[in-house]
């Protein structure tokens, strides 16, 4: 396979974006050039959207992926500075992104592991950046970090974030058609799955490379030429570029994983620098869009090289200017998972996996997690995926109610974010027949009905709750409430959440599993005021006046009205006025 081919269209989008910024007076050989001068062009952009600029190595390497690193060092107002690693895009062609965090003038200058090829060191050149306009909320408040507190997400400017992911571990392979689609409804079975996504309300995406394991391939070719870590295929990634672009397009941020845990085992830690160098190229192609560093999924199943992997999640902290979250994903706890490496500084979230056909209760699950020390913010990412064929456990099919109340649980639970999955979509399946071992065996739904399964609409009901409340200030409240002896003590138990001033309090009662009678209960610890209650409905996003009450004393109390079904999960919202 040639590595010399034509440039695909992410790269043109990129383009296109510094000239839209530009205005109409953009020179269109601005942003795509290659200059043997050391000075390069002039680019425009917007705040927070990528840009590139490409330079041609005078020096023919035998493997340019490993002979040689470059990187572009951009110095912006009041001094700041930011590094970025360059990255090969095959024959002599290296490519260097970068979004601008502050408009301004912006001047780069690039440097090489090789000093004698003036193709790769010592250009020069400036970005303007002006202040992005649109209306995509990433881009206008800024990428991803942590909470002064460390319990939740912001924007860069501090703007809380609610995350509401998506669990779509195929979308960047073949498996996921980026060029067709057997639905007339969606040209593009990748586009069509992004788009509906992000109707519903959804605003992460967890997708893997699966650059890291073998025989992976997209429209691109496959990932590497000759075998796992042989030769750097650039057509895989360019590939993966236009779905990255894509996602970053709607404003969505893309939580990246190289793919599965067990691909680096105890058995295999010699191979650690190849992990390490393949987290640096991803940085350099991909950290100047919102980006969550996943790393690799169930990192810590017994067998795999956890303190390897932890190693590989801090090249992606590391090489990271903007210091986007980074982060490793659980094996479940109860499989003897949750290796959690919170003293480590570069560990930026929590991303849990409570499993699959699991019914857990908020106190001896979520709760934990948000009290464990040090605090990091917790992501229920792997709970539930609606309509899987949980095979390893007699085949049983995850119902819709299992997949909501593991959303609801860890929410009043403290959890920073969830995600959600769906068969058909979590592994796109073409087909009801689709060969793939993951279709085979986790269920036959095809992707276009998988993405109309009634928790996604529900997990976007969960998020306009949430968000129309103070949600950042919610807590785990355990002692809210204190319960009659009838309510169930189990997994079943509600549970609230509620501001520091008890201005907002938010009750989960999950259904009745066995068909007891309805809860009751006092809310405890109420300041003096006028409380008004309303039902929310999770799985018709409808409110339902509960009534209203006062209380005259400090540290006050009142009755809970019990659910309105006891086959139903409900969530109540008490409010002081």
């Amino acid at each position: 396979m040639s590595l010399r081919r034509r440039r695909l269209v992410i790269p043109a989008a990129i383009t296109l974006l510094a000239l839209l910024a530009a205005g109409p007076n953009a020179q269109a050989s601005g942003a795509d050039s290659v200059h043997s001068a050391g000075q390069g062009p002039t680019l425009h952009a917007q705040t927070w959207r990528a840009v590139e600029f490409t330079l041609h190595s005078t020096v023919d390497y035998a493997d340019p992926y490993r002979d040689v690193d470059l990187v572009a060092t951009f110095t912006g107002p009041n001094g700041q500075r930011l590094t970025m690693p360059g990255f090969w895009d095959g024959g002599t062609t290296w490519r260097v992104r970068f979004a601008a965090p502050t408009p301004g003038r912006w001047q780069y200058t690039t440097s090489s592991t090789d000093a004698a090829n003036t193709g790769l060191n010592g250009h020069h050149g400036t970005i303007l950046a002006a202040r992005y306009t649109g209306n995509l909320a990433i881009y206008r408040h800024g990428f991803l970090k942590t909470s002064a507190n460390n319990r939740y997400f912001t924007y860069a400017d501090g703007t809380p974030f609610f995350w509401l992911g998506d669990n779509q571990q195929s979308n960047l392979t073949g498996q996921t058609r980026l060029y067709e689609s057997n639905d007339p409804r969606f040209p593009s079975m990748f586009k069509g799955i992004v788009d509906t996504r992000v109707k519903q309300g959804f605003n992460v995406i967890w997708n893997e490379t699966f650059a890291n394991n073998g025989g992976n391939a997209n429209e691109g070719g496959p990932d590497w030429i000759g075998g796992t870590f042989h030769t750097l295929n650039p057509e895989f990634w360019d590939n993966i570029d236009e779905r990255i672009g894509y996602i970053a397009g709607k404003g969505v941020v893309d939580a990246i994983a190289m793919g599965v845990g067990s691909s680096l085992t105890d058995a295999s830690k010699d191979l650690l620098p190849e992990y390490q160098r393949l987290a640096r190229y991803m940085v350099a192609r991909y950290a100047a869009y919102p980006m969550v560093w996943l790393t690799a999924q169930e990192f810590d199943a017994p067998g795999n090289c956890a303190q390897c992997w932890e190693q590989v999640a801090q090249v992606f902290a590391d090489t990271d200017p903007y210091r986007q979250p980074t982060t490793l994903h659980n094996y479940p706890i109860y499989a003897g998972g949750g290796v959690q490496p919170r003293d480590e500084s570069w560990y930026g979230l929590v991303a849990l996996q409570e499993g699959h056909n699991r019914v857990d209760g908020v106190s001896d699950y979520w709760l934990k997690q948000y009290q464990q020390t040090p605090v990091r913010p917790v992501v229920e990412a792997e709970a539930n995926y609606e309509g899987i064929d949980v095979f390893w456990d007699n085949h049983a099919i995850v119902q819709t109610w299992q997949t909501r109340e593991s959303a609801w649980k860890a929410r009043v639970g403290g959890v920073a974010g969830n995600d959600y999955g769906a068969a058909g979509v979590w592994w796109a399946c073409y087909t009801p027949d689709d060969p793939d071992w993951n279709c085979q065996n986790f269920g036959s739904t095809p992707w276009n009905e998988g993405l109309f399964l009634p928790g996604a609409a529900q997990m976007g009901y969960l998020k306009a709750f949430f968000t129309a409340l103070p949600w950042s200030r919610l807590a785990p409240a355990p002692t809210a409430i204190a319960w009659a002896a009838t309510a169930p003590t189990d997994t079943q138990l509600a549970f609230a959440s509620a501001t520091p001033d008890r201005s907002h309090t938010v009750v989960y009662y999950p259904h009745r599993l066995d068909g007891g009678a309805p809860y009751r209960g006092s809310l405890t610890g109420l300041p003096r005021g006028h409380y008004v209650m309303k039902w929310f409905n999770p799985r018709s996003g409808q409110y339902t006046s509960a009534g209203s009450f006062t209380v005259t004393t400090a540290h006050g109390s009142a009755q809970l009205p019990p659910e309105l079904t006891a086959a139903d999960d409900w969530t109540l919202l008490v409010t002081r006025h």
